[in-house]
């Protein structure tokens, strides 16, 4: 049995993991699954919120056991890297899930530069970024439906969509800082994404070549696998678990 926390990525809560996370406890993991602060259902300001505490929730989550599995999707990579580098003791492995998985130093900001630096071309234009009008919060892309579900059953939208909200921006902006001694002597495994729209391909295998993972596993999926595609991908993490659980 291994101790899951997942972090959810952009515009979402605790709640996209709904799917998979009793397919995960079926196979008698635990599973942690909550809103990040601003996010979800989570009623922080938008101004309070930075990757610190981020990252400093999820890492007393952490610590609260003596080992666990920090998943991040998408934008949670900030944070599970950052956690991870907090509590490296209470980590057995990091995953990554069509993720943010920087080098130290580096925020999202910085992607276009690591692509270049790999050799890997851009896939296209980013999702065009909408602010609230106090600067502190992206909106949703106006494309949510079809980025983030557009390989969904309608009812599987009907659920998801109204619950997509605001993003705070002040962690985006952020450089994560890791160190070898902590977060790099943790295994990570990277699950890329062959059919994403969000993150494309090409920045997810630039990330891999800057960090470079110990293990890449590879989904032939769109950038939501936790809907899309739970039931392999609880399979892989169950496998994961075999492997690098305490």
């Amino acid at each position: 049995m291994a101790k899951f926390i997942l972090v959810h990525g952009m515009f979402h809560g605790g709640w996209c993991f709904d799917i998979i996370k009793p397919m995960l406890e079926s196979n008698g993991h635990m599973v942690v699954a909550e809103d990040l602060a601003g996010c979800g259902a989570d009623k922080t300001e938008a101004g309070d919120v930075s990757l610190d505490l981020w990252a400093s929730n999820v890492a007393a989550l952490a610590a609260a056991h003596e080992k666990v599995i920090l998943l991040g999707h998408s934008r949670g990579g900030l944070v599970v890297s950052q956690a991870a580098e907090r509590v490296p003791q209470h980590v057995s492995a990091i995953v990554y899930l069509t993720a943010l998985m920087l080098p130290n130093g580096k925020s999202p900001m910085n992607l276009p530069e690591i692509m270049a630096e790999q050799g890997f071309e851009s896939s296209g234009d980013m999702m065009a970024p909408r602010f609230t009008p106090d600067g502190l919060s992206m909106l949703p892309p106006e494309d949510a439906t079809e980025l983030f579900y557009g390989a969904c059953s309608q009812k599987i939208r009907d659920w998801a969509v109204p619950r997509v909200g605001s993003e705070p921006l002040a962690p985006l902006m952020t450089p994560i800082s890791v160190t070898p001694e902590r977060w790099g002597r943790i295994p990570k495994i990277y699950i890329e994404t062959t059919e994403d729209k969000t993150l494309p391909i090409n920045s997810q295998r630039a990330m891999i070549a800057a960090v470079g993972p110990d293990e890449v596993i590879t989904m032939h999926t769109d950038h939501m696998p936790i809907i899309t595609d739970a039931a392999a991908l609880a399979d892989i993490l169950d496998d994961v678990a075999k492997r690098y659980a305490a």
